[in-house]
């Protein structure tokens, strides 16, 4: 049989086809109706995962992502309860945890996010039956940030370096809610102590609350605090004294003092009923990944937890170590119990500040 000779379609039908591929495209996409709403904290960590995460995940998919800055991500999760605004939120391990038992997040199976097979077990929230809680991106650590205009790192070698009286109204310190949950923990233990024996670290505070010249209310309040020096120094986060080097800021650096330093992993939740729920694991299972986690931790100093993720060199150059010797002077606390505490503790730190001061 004679071959049948090629025949291009005539241009009438070039319309139709066109409308058909773009059907097949967006076929292989999630419907969605909107963006899909991030919440994170604000003071710079917008600017990261909209970087790291957002822009690259929406060029790869077309899922359009729009990361919203808020000072407290977790209570505006709660605050929308039963009619969700974000699809994801970023929180706290322990604000995960109190999350989950109060029915609040959805919760996913792990086959749906095929790429947190990657992240080790221990920093991924699950519950009983296996299902996770959320997902877990990155980990900060917890040590001392140092104005080195106003006082050297090595003033810093010991949590109770804090407690000095020559630092009266030098220092800064966070509110309740995360003194409970990261400051209690790491001075109770540098002291003696742990999460569920915090007579040591009650001590401590109250040589420190004296000496915080404030109790700061956001990210940003304490990036400018640090930086234009009127703190000497205070607990924070090593991703954000990351993020102020790499905007300019050389007269901040942070200490891991000799007891060591806390271990932060952070979660991105799902509200629940939110929308759009099968673009929002889509973009769940994205930042579980090697690649983005990567950027992030050059970008932001969020140190990755996917196991295949190997930081570059001048990323651990900034860190000042290695991420394995950085890893042996971190300490995880017991995070369950710290948020079944939570509210006793809070109200106990309360009366701690009203009284120290």
């Amino acid at each position: 049989m004679p071959k049948r000779p090629f025949r291009s379609l005539p241009v009438r039908s070039m319309p139709a086809l066109v409308a058909l591929a773009a059907v097949a495209v967006m076929a292989a996409r999630p419907v969605q109706a909107t963006d899909l709403l991030i919440a994170t904290w604000g003071g710079g960590v917008e600017k990261v995962w909209e970087t790291a995460f957002a822009e690259p995940f929406t060029k790869e998919t077309g899922i359009n992502v729009k990361i919203v800055p808020v000072p407290t991500p977790e209570a505006q999760l709660r605050a929308q309860a039963g009619n969700p605004q974000y699809n994801a939120v970023m929180v706290t391990y322990p604000q995960g945890a109190n999350l989950m038992r109060d029915g609040m997040v959805e919760l996913l199976d792990p086959a749906e996010l095929p790429d947190t097979a990657d992240t080790n077990p221990r920093y991924l929230m699950k519950n009983a039956d296996g299902k996770l809680a959320g997902v877990s991106p990155y980990f900060m650590y917890y040590g001392i940030a140092v104005n080195t205009d106003e006082a050297k790192p090595a003033d810093f070698k010991s949590w109770a370096n804090l407690g000095d009286a020559k630092w009266k109204g030098k220092l800064a310190i966070t509110r309740p809610i995360y003194l409970s949950s990261y400051d209690l923990p790491i001075l109770s233990k540098a002291m003696g102590g742990d999460e569920k024996n915090a007579g040591p670290g009650l001590d401590l505070l109250r040589k420190i609350v004296p000496n915080a010249l404030t109790t700061y209310s956001s990210i940003a309040h304490m990036n400018g605090l640090l930086t234009r020096g009127e703190i000497v120094a205070g607990p924070y986060y090593s991703g954000r004294v990351w993020h102020l080097r790499q905007q300019g800021a050389q007269n901040v650096t942070m200490v891991v003092p000799e007891e060591g330093a806390l271990m932060i992993p952070y979660l991105l939740v799902m509200p629940k009923n939110a929308k759009d729920m099968a673009a929002t694991k889509q973009f769940m299972n994205y930042v579980s990944k090697a690649e983005p986690q990567l950027r992030g931790s050059v970008l932001g100093g969020y140190l990755p937890l996917n196991a295949k993720a190997k930081l570059p060199a001048e990323a651990e150059e900034q860190m000042g170590m290695t991420l394995a010797e950085l890893m042996t002077r971190l300490y995880q606390p017991d995070w369950a119990f710290i948020a079944d505490n939570q509210t006793d503790r809070i109200n106990t730190l309360e009366k701690l500040i009203a009284e120290a001061r």
